[in-house]
């Protein structure tokens, strides 16, 4: 079974994120492809003498962006979500597929995992819900050695009414359903069921989700784009949490207004990992601040700033019930 990662421009992630791989699965016999958007070539090739099995494969974007990169100049904004859909479907029939920013944290073997994936039929095993519980269902119909089946409950299954509820409110059905119940929580229990990356994904759930020609994240329209299919899905989620996530930096900038230069950051955080000779990477935590701090030492981007930007960004995860640290 193979693992995906969705790389763009933070090599010292990726690298934390390929470690952990190789660390906490045991007897992992699968492939490693990264598919990467635009980080520029001299990051990659220290990537590839770190994990010379690897595969890396690059967007149709990724000669611009890693140019404008290059450059220091911010690059288009543009999400290659077709050549991610392209790609995975390529592969194993089931897949894990992750983003630059999250590691494994717990082992498990990784040969009889994927034989209970493929003997259960599994279209969907969430690895990470940030020790947050409203993100995965308490139905568990039943139990594998490393994960939970379940059967999430949420508020409808109409793919039109989750739209006008949720998401498009053309019929001000939002407004009017607030005046009975949290929507902000009840919109939680359809993550119970869907996830942008973070765990094993069969070809034909994300097929499902990923419809072609989308040219964003847009997490509700693939939500609806599930039960639009009406299709009947194996969910699951593993039993206790086998990945961690960062928020201490993002790919650009896009969202989070705010005057913080991302694009700076990471490059400085990019060359300082580019010249060490080694990186001994705590799975266990968070990523260092030992290591931003030097990484920002001579930099026009001060640790005060960041830490600055750091909790704005955190707050709506921690207001919605995840704890990150």
């Amino acid at each position: 079974m193979d693992i995906y990662i969705k790389s763009f421009n933070r090599p010292y992630l990726l690298h934390k994120c390929i470690a952990s791989i190789y660390h906490f699965l045991k007897e992992f016999d699968g492939r490693i492809v990264v598919l990467d958007d635009g980080t520029p070539q001299i990051y990659l090739d220290k990537i590839v003498v770190l994990f010379p099995n690897i595969t890396i494969v690059k967007s149709p974007y990724y000669e611009q962006k890693s140019k404008a990169i290059s450059l220091n100049q911010i690059p288009e904004n543009v999400i290659p979500a077709n050549f991610w859909r392209n790609e995975v479907l390529k592969g194993s029939e089931n897949f894990i597929l992750l983003e630059d920013d999250m590691w494994f944290v717990q082992p498990f073997n990784y040969k009889n995992f994927v034989n209970d994936v493929y003997s259960l039929k599994m279209d969907m095993i969430k690895f990470m819900w940030m020790k947050n519980s409203k993100l995965i269902s308490n139905n568990i119909i039943q139990k594998a050695e490393y994960f939970n089946i379940v059967q999430p409950k949420v508020l409808t299954k109409n793919p039109f009414l989750f739209d006008a509820v949720f998401n498009t409110n053309k019929i001000k059905l939002k407004s009017f359903a607030e005046l009975f119940f949290n929507t902000n929580q009840k919109i939680l229990n359809y993550y119970q069921m869907f996830i942008v990356a973070g765990g094993v994904f069969s070809k034909k759930y994300y097929e499902t989700c990923w419809q072609n020609n989308q040219n964003k994240v847009d997490e509700l329209q693939q939500i609806f784009n599930l039960l639009k299919s009406k299709k009947s899905f194996n969910l699951g989620n593993s039993n206790k949490e086998l990945l961690q996530t960062t928020l201490i930096s993002k790919a650009s900038n896009n969202g989070d207004k705010t005057t913080f230069s991302l694009n700076e950051f990471n490059k400085n955080l990019n060359n300082y990992w580019l010249g060490l000779s080694n990186v001994d990477y705590s799975f266990n935590e968070d990523f260092s601040l030992i290591f931003i701090k030097k990484a920002l030492a001579s930099s026009n981007v001060t640790f005060e700033d960041w830490e600055k930007w750091y909790q704005k960004i955190k707050q709506p995860y921690t207001e919605m019930g995840c704890k990150l640290d």
